[in-house]
């Protein structure tokens, strides 16, 4: 963390949950940021890097999504949830932290909230980064509904098994081409194994809603929208996303190269420059 921050910590009581959060705060006068995590991970492991290379905000907030680090149900259960619900829990916090106009950047999972985010608010956001959102893993929209059944049985098994085998059925999915690294591949499996019932919780979030939304309308309501994809990922993304970027009113797509869906862990200071607007 840069030094010209102070750290607070606290948590966000809603109707079933209590959101916990961390908020950087500065002297800064420079519009607030939202980071938003993928699914799970939480927000403080996956933005690590990147807040270190951030310009200095006023304030940067990092919530725990619903199914991810410090954020739990007050029941104690891993409860299912929509997206819908999210959305309603980054509203309340966007308003309990005092942002009146604010950047939004999502990864993946928090990807697909940062466009429904901006779609709910509208104005009240203003620059939009997306790295591999869900919801924009290809152009045709029946062929990713289609793809989805593989993310039901990855979470499937990841609720029966607690273990590996659904975890390496979801990177096949999301990152075929991949290094395989072993040490990588450890480092990646135990994350996403630290909530396996969240994790799973979040891809069914992911999938609900994919099945459901009105692409056309989520991506009519994008304003001042860079995105960003790996180099190494499925060329149908990486396709979808130029595709939007010629199609779409102030849309910008880079692609980062020797990146696969892991880009925020692997390359933190270039995200952070497209965040800022630096390049």
């Amino acid at each position: 963390m840069a030094s010209c921050y102070t750290l607070r910590e606290g948590t966000l009581a809603v109707s079933d949950q209590r959101i916990f959060w961390r908020r950087l705060s500065s002297s800064a006068e420079v519009r607030p940021l939202l980071l938003l995590h993928g699914a799970g991970v939480a927000g403080g492991l996956t933005w690590k890097g990147v807040v270190q290379q951030l310009r200095p905000r006023s304030a940067i907030v990092i919530p725990d999504l619903r199914g991810a680090g410090r954020t739990e149900s007050l029941s104690g259960d891993e409860a299912s949830f929509s997206a819908d619900q999210i959305i309603d829990d980054l509203v309340a916090l966007v308003d309990s932290q005092g942002f009146e106009q604010f950047d939004v950047a999502g990864y993946s999972f928090g990807g697909l909230m940062t466009m429904l985010l901006k779609q709910r608010l509208g104005s009240r956001i203003a620059d939009v980064t997306l790295l591999e959102p869900g919801l924009l893993e290809r152009a045709n929209l029946e062929e990713m509904r289609a793809m989805r059944a593989g993310y039901q049985e990855a979470a499937q098994a990841i609720r029966e098994s607690l273990g590996e085998q659904g975890i390496d059925r979801f990177l096949a999915l999301i990152a075929p081409h991949r290094s395989r690294n072993p040490r990588v591949e450890k480092i990646i499996t135990a994350r996403l194994a630290q909530r396996p019932l969240g994790f799973a919780n979040a891809l069914d979030c992911v999938t609900e809603a994919i099945m459901s939304l009105d692409r056309a309308s989520v991506l009519a309501a994008q304003r001042r929208v860079v995105s960003i994809v790996g180099g190494n990922s499925p060329h149908t993304l990486r396709d979808y996303h130029q595709q939007l970027a010629r199609t779409q009113p102030s849309w910008r797509t880079v692609q980062l190269s020797g990146t696969d869906h892991s880009l925020p862990f692997q390359k933190p200071t270039h995200i952070a420059r497209l965040i800022d607007r630096m390049e």
